[in-house]
C-alpha cells in the first residue's frame, strides 16, 4: 500500500512537471533581446515608436519607412494607423546595432478598446 501511494505520488509529480515544462516552451510571449511582446505603445512618429515593455521597461525603437511592416490582425497598415495606448509585438532586426523594428503587430485588445472610443 505504501509503495502505491509513493509510486502515485511520483507519477503525479512527473506529469506536473512536464506539462508545464511543456506549457512554458510553447507560451510565445515572453520578451526576448529581439522581441517585445504585449508592449504598450506610448509615442509614435515617422522616424521612431516607443513601447513600455512588460518589464516597465520604456525603450525607443527606430522606424524604417521601406523595411518595417506594420499589421493589424494579419493585414497590413500604414505606421500612421498605430495609436497611443496601443497593445503592440515589436520584432527587431537582430543585425542592426541600434533597436530597429522590423514588424509590429497590433494585437486584437487593441482593435476591440478602439471600437469601444
Amino acid at each position: 500500500m505504501k509503495r502505491h501511494k509513493v509510486t502515485s505520488f511520483c507519477i503525479a509529480l512527473l506529469l506536473t512537471l512536464f506539462s508545464s515544462a511543456a506549457l512554458a516552451a510553447k507560451a510565445d510571449n515572453t520578451d526576448t533581446d529581439s522581441r517585445f511582446v504585449d508592449a504598450k505603445v506610448v509615442e509614435v512618429t515617422d522616424a521612431r515608436i516607443s513601447v513600455i515593455a512588460q518589464t516597465g521597461v520604456e525603450h525607443v525603437i527606430a522606424i524604417n519607412g521601406n523595411d518595417t511592416k506594420v499589421t493589424i490582425n494579419g493585414r497590413a497598415v500604414s505606421l500612421k494607423d498605430v495609436r497611443e495606448g496601443d497593445i503592440v509585438t515589436v520584432e527587431l532586426d537582430a543585425a542592426s546595432p541600434m533597436k530597429l523594428a522590423r514588424n509590429i503587430a497590433v494585437s486584437n485588445n487593441s482593435q476591440l478598446a478602439r471600437s469601444r472610443r
